[in-house]
């Protein structure tokens, strides 16, 4: 049975926030205590406190179970943005800048590990090598017919601008030619 802790419009951003969420998400509950602890970023702490409370969370609803033995992961960790704050800042030549201070929701979700265990893959062995003859023929991969295309309209505007040049070289021949 899985239990929740919320931490609403805690001052820092989502994005900082997230850092830590992405460490923890999916880990066993005492590794992820661990990695908060030691953690030198300062959301660390009330992310600790957040994981605590939903451990303890988890223990008021089931009673009977040692959380030791229960195997909790971190099975849901969101950052939401919260309220963000506006204010303003001096700035040069009578402007003002906006800070904004922003804000984020963060909710834990603990659960016992409940994965199931995969059956072992069954191991299947490599057909005999062929004898040559029966062996497929490697398929080798052709050019696409695009490509043939522009080559083909590529050497017909080639021929087109040479049959001109040699059309007036002709005609030049053919005066001199005539003229004599």
């Amino acid at each position: 049975m899985e239990a929740v802790a919320k931490l609403n419009n805690y001052p820092t951003s989502p994005r900082k926030m997230r850092l830590l969420a992405d460490l923890i998400r999916g880990l066993e509950v005492e590794k992820a205590l661990g990695i908060l602890q030691f953690n030198p970023k300062h959301p660390a702490v009330p992310m600790y406190k957040l994981l605590k409370s939903a451990i303890n969370n988890w223990e008021q609803k089931n009673a009977d179970e040692k959380v030791e033995d229960a195997g909790l992961i971190v099975k849901t960790i969101m950052v939401d943005c919260g309220r963000v704050i506006k204010r303003m800042r001096p700035a040069p030549q009578g402007r003002g800048y906006r800070v904004r201070k922003r804000s984020n929701h963060v909710t834990i979700i603990v659960d016992t590990n409940n994965k199931v265990i995969p059956a072992a893959k069954k191991v299947v062995s490599k057909p005999a090598a062929l004898p040559v003859e029966e062996q497929p023929k490697p398929v080798v991969a052709k050019k696409p017919a695009a490509t043939k295309k522009a080559t083909a309209k590529k050497e017909t505007t080639t021929a087109k601008k040479a049959k001109p040049a040699v059309e007036k070289a002709e005609k030049k021949s053919s005066e001199k030619n005539t003229k004599k």
